[in-house]
């Protein structure tokens, strides 16, 4: 039940930040990871709020280190999960980024 809880973090995970195009692996500026972090953290508190906050900073960090990998910082910033239906291809490749990303992390982070 944890894991589903955890998996939910992924809906609207994204909110002011942004998604990526041809993704190279980059730093995101700081304001921007710490603003995801944030978001993360909330959603995943809100989700699950008998999962440790330790496990779930864990989850958010890898999350946003696989997306940076993925997806450059311009096309991260267009990312809008709160208008999924009205996605450019484009933010449709950079939410499917988002939502792997988490579900991979919580796999690690669980050991799935």
């Amino acid at each position: 039940m944890k894991l589903v809880s955890l998996v939910l973090i992924g809906s609207g995970l994204v909110s002011s930040v942004g998604v990526p195009s041809q993704a190279i692996a980059q730093k995101y500026p700081a304001v921007a990871v710490t603003s995801f972090m944030d978001t993360c953290l909330d959603h995943g508190q809100r989700s699950a709020p008998i999962v440790p906050r330790s496990l779930l900073s864990n989850i958010c960090r890898c999350s946003i280190n696989y997306i940076q990998e993925r997806v450059s910082y311009d096309d991260f910033r267009t990312l809008n999960p709160d208008n999924r239906q009205n996605q450019s291809p484009r933010q449709q490749h950079v939410q499917r980024v988002v939502d792997e990303s988490i579900n991979r992390c919580i796999l690690k982070q669980v050991g799935g």
